[in-house]
């Protein structure tokens, strides 16, 4: 049996395609690329809230309702809706020293739940102005939240804020979206006064 001349080559550029003596290796995993909204900021400031601040325009502050505690009126949740991410901003009115030392505490308390999944935990004292200071702790490794920070005039105000994800995230493939937030929660405190 002859094989026609035009079926060998088709043959031999068959073979010559399916490739030489390297060995397949199949790509590697990776993450979505993500799209970062562009940078700019407005004016949140609300009458009858003791407080006031700039958040970016592609985030929406609401209302908490969440129904597992008394609900405040001075509770808000800042939405970064392209991120599925959300700032849990929570107000306190006190009156003595007892009560604010409290509050901070509460707030290492609420941080330091996530020391055992964190690598590491980094405090940052906050001094925007003088009766506008406070401290920021970024949690790193795959915890349920990256950032903390109270915000207080040591009188009778005392702000805290909490950065969540709405789903499980990898802290490797959250980062670039996470850097950005933090940015942009910067400018949140940079911004903050109390009325």
């Amino acid at each position: 049996m002859t094989i026609p001349k035009a079926s060998l080559i088709l043959l031999m550029v068959i073979f010559a395609a399916c490739g030489g003596n390297e060995a397949y290796v199949p790509k590697p995993r990776a993450y979505p690329r993500v799209q970062l909204p562009e940078t700019g900021y407005k004016n949140f400031d609300s009458s009858g809230i003791p407080y006031a601040f700039e958040i970016p325009v592609y985030s929406a502050m609401e209302k908490d309702t969440l129904n597992i505690y008394t609900r405040q009126p001075n509770w808000f949740n800042l939405n970064f809706k392209p991120f599925n991410a959300t700032l849990h901003l929570t107000y306190y009115k006190f009156g003595n020293q007892t009560q604010f030392d409290s509050l901070v505490d509460d707030t290492r308390k609420l941080v330091n739940k996530h020391i055992q999944r964190a690598e590491d935990i980094i405090e940052e004292p906050l001094r925007m102005s003088e009766n506008v200071k406070g401290m920021m702790f970024e949690i790193e490794g795959n915890t349920a939240t990256n950032l903390n920070f109270y915000l207080t005039d040591s009188i009778r105000h005392f702000m805290r804020g909490a950065l969540y994800f709405n789903a499980q995230a990898n802290a490797d493939s959250t980062a670039p979206v996470f850097e950005r937030m933090k940015q942009d929660i910067g400018h949140l405190i940079r911004t903050f006064r109390w009325k």
